[in-house]
């Protein structure tokens, strides 16, 4: 029984040991997704349109830690390190490769939430409505005219 004690020491200390949830912490850059608040993609990261909703989650919890990936350059970063600067969250940039993850910034909590990762969404601007249009087909909009003449 002693021997076996020893042994997983030992193999713990040579093997780092077991990690629980590696993909998931892989995933949400080092963190456990219980504790997510909020997490945004690379694109959303680097198009800014969040940082006012970012900024009132910060607020909101002004013990999260926010955790940015290393694999955008720092221009891209730096918004989000003087937010944090700014409300006085800690931040962290986390070594993460471009294919290992789709999240490229989360907030996180140093417990679990009730609401765990929770994206911040924009709605999508009207554009999207002529985008559907320019979809149909020819017959489709041929048919739409004339529907449009007869009841007009």
């Amino acid at each position: 029984m002693e021997e076996d004690k020893v042994g997983q020491y030992l193999e713990n200390g040579i093997t780092g040991g077991k990690e629980l949830h590696p993909l998931q912490k892989k995933k949400y850059l080092g963190t456990f997704q219980e504790r997510v608040i909020t997490s945004l993609t690379k694109e959303q990261v680097q198009t800014l349109d969040f940082l006012p909703e970012l900024e009132q989650k910060m607020e909101d919890h002004p013990d999260a830690k926010l955790l940015l990936n290393g694999a955008l350059p720092y221009p891209s970063l730096r918004p989000y390190i003087q937010l944090a600067e700014k409300t006085h969250n800690e931040f962290s940039i986390v070594q993460r490769e471009e294919n290992e993850t789709d999240i490229f910034l989360v907030l996180a909590a140093k417990q679990e939430v009730e609401s765990p990762d929770v994206k911040l969404e924009k709605e999508m601007p009207k554009q999207e409505e002529n985008q559907d249009e320019s979809k149909q087909s020819l017959l489709d909009k041929i048919k739409k005219i004339t529907q449009l003449k007869k009841h007009g």
